[in-house]
C-alpha cells in the first residue's frame, strides 16, 4: 500500500510541471544570476568608482596619498587645485563619481588639521561611499601622521648626564607628539557637500531615500498575480465565452481590466510614499524626503504601472493556469529585479552584468527614482526612463492584446 501510494505521488508531481520547474528551474537560475552579478564583488568593489583627488603637486602629502590609492587598484586621478570648480562641474554630469581635496600639507600642524573636502552626487550608493572613505581615511591618516613623525627618532649612546638630558627632552617632546595624533584621530574628519543636478548643494539623502523606491518598484509589478487570477478564471468559469458572446470588443475588455489595476498600482505608489513619509519616523527610520514636483513623481508612476501591467497581461494570456503564471511571471520579476539592482548593486557587477541590467525595466524605473529623488532632477533628466518604460508596457500590452483576441476567436465562432 505504501508503494502504490508513493508511485501515485511521483506520477502527479511528473504532470505538476509548473510546479517542478519552481523547486527546480527557478532557484537554478536565480543561482546563476546572482553569481553571476557578485562574482567581481570579492574582488576589489571600488575599482570602477572614478575618483578625482585634487591637490597641489609639491605636497608630499598629496603625492603619497595618490600614490597608495593607485596602489589599491583605484581609478583615481590627480589634479591641480585650480581645476576643483571644473572638475565639480564634471561631477554633475556624470563623468566622475567622487571629488576628493585636501585642504592641508606636511606643514599643518595637527592641531589647525582641517576635514578631507568630499563632493559626491547625492544618488551615490551608501555602501560604495563607505568603502571608499574607509579606504581613503587610513592611508590618509597613515600618510599624515609618517610625515609628522619623521625625524622624530633620537640614537644616542653613552648614559653621561648631557645624554640623559636630552633623552629626557626627547621623550618630552615625543609625549606631546603623542597627546596630539591621539586628539587628531578624534578630530572630524570629512566635511561632505553633496550636489544635485543643478550643481545646488543639497543635504545628505537618508537610506530611505535608496530603498522606499527600490521596493515600491518590486510591488508593483507584482500586479501580476491577481491580474492572472483573474483572467485564469474567467478562462475556467467560460466567463470569456459569455462576455464574447455578448459581442464585447476585446480592446473594451482588456481597457476594463487595465483601468482597475492602474488604479491599484497608484494607490501602491501613494502608500508606499506614505508609509516613508509618516510611518518610518514613528519607528525612529528617517522620513522620506520628496523632492521637486509631485506630478513628475506621477508621471513616473504612471510609466512604471503601464510596464508592469504589460508584462502582467502578456503573462496571463500566454499562461494556461494560474499555476503556470505565477512560475513564468513572478519567476521573470524576480530575475528582472535581480538584473536591475534592485535586490544587487549594478556598481558591484562584472560588465557584462552590467551591460545585461540595461535592458531591465525595473533597473529603467528604479535609475528614474533616484534621478528625481536624490539627484533632484526634473522631467527632462527622466525623458529618457520613461520613454523607455512607455515603450515596454506599449510593446507588451499590443502583444498580450493580439494573443487575447486571437484566444476569444478560438472560444468562440459565429
Amino acid at each position: 500500500m505504501l508503494f502504490s501510494s508513493v508511485i501515485k505521488e511521483f506520477k502527479l508531481l511528473l504532470r505538476d510541471l509548473h510546479g517542478l520547474a519552481v523547486l527546480f528551474v527557478m532557484p537554478i537560475l536565480f543561482v546563476l544570476i546572482m553569481s553571476a552579478a557578485l562574482s567581481d564583488s570579492q574582488e576589489n568593489p571600488l575599482r570602477d568608482a572614478k575618483i578625482v583627488l585634487a591637490g597641489s603637486a609639491d605636497s608630499r602629502l598629496d603625492e603619497n596619498l595618490f600614490a597608495a590609492l593607485e596602489g589599491e587598484g583605484l581609478n583615481v586621478r590627480f589634479v591641480e587645485t585650480h581645476r576643483l570648480s571644473a572638475f565639480q562641474a564634471a561631477l554633475q554630469r556624470g563623468e566622475t563619481d567622487l571629488l576628493l581635496f585636501n585642504p592641508n600639507s606636511e606643514e599643518t600642524p595637527l592641531d589647525k588639521e582641517r576635514p578631507l573636502r568630499l563632493w559626491l552626487s547625492p544618488d551615490t550608493d551608501r555602501a560604495r561611499l563607505l568603502a571608499i572613505k574607509g579606504m581613503v581615511e587610513k592611508h590618509y591618516t597613515a600618510e599624515r601622521l609618517n610625515l609628522y613623525l619623521d625625524g622624530s627618532e633620537v640614537k644616542l649612546k653613552g648614559k653621561s648626564p648631557l645624554v640623559r638630558e636630552v633623552e629626557k627632552e626627547a621623550n618630552r617632546q615625543l609625549d606631546d607628539k603623542f597627546a596630539g595624533i591621539n586628539a587628531y584621530l578624534e578630530r572630524e574628519a570629512w566635511q561632505e557637500t553633496y550636489l544635485n543636478h543643478g550643481g545646488k548643494e543639497v543635504v545628505r539623502p537618508n537610506s530611505v531615500q535608496h530603498s522606499v523606491p527600490a521596493w515600491l518598484i518590486f510591488g508593483m509589478f507584482f500586479i501580476m498575480i491577481p491580474l492572472s487570477n483573474v483572467m485564469a478564471m474567467e478562462r475556467q468559469t467560460n466567463t470569456i465565452t459569455r462576455l464574447r458572446m455578448a459581442r464585447v470588443p476585446a480592446g473594451k475588455l482588456i481597457a476594463a481590466k487595465l483601468i482597475p489595476y492602474f488604479l491599484i498600482n497608484q494607490l501602491q505608489f501613494a502608500g508606499m510614499l506614505a508609509l516613508g513619509r509618516w510611518v518610518l519616523p514613528k519607528l525612529g527610520m528617517p522620513a522620506l524626503q520628496l523632492s521637486g514636483c509631485l506630478g513628475v513623481y506621477a508621471m513616473l508612476a504612471a510609466a512604471v504601472s503601464l510596464a508592469a501591467l504589460g508584462y502582467g497581461l502578456l503573462v496571463s494570456v500566454v499562461a494556461r493556469s494560474t499555476e503556470h503564471a505565477v512560475v513564468l511571471g513572478g519567476g521573470g520579476i524576480i530575475i528582472m529585479a535581480a538584473l536591475g539592482g534592485i535586490m544587487v548593486p549594478t556598481y558591484v557587477m562584472p560588465d557584462i552584468m552590467q551591460t545585461v541590467a540595461q535592458f531591465s525595466p525595473m533597473g529603467w524605473a528604479l535609475s528614474g527614482f533616484q534621478t528625481l529623488l536624490l539627484r533632484q532632477a526634473g522631467l527632462e533628466q527622466i525623458l529618457p526612463v520613461l520613454g523607455r518604460l512607455a515603450a515596454f508596457g506599449l510593446l507588451t500590452l499590443t502583444a498580450a492584446a493580439a494573443v487575447y483576441r486571437g484566444q476569444l476567436k478560438k472560444q468562440v465562432r459565429f
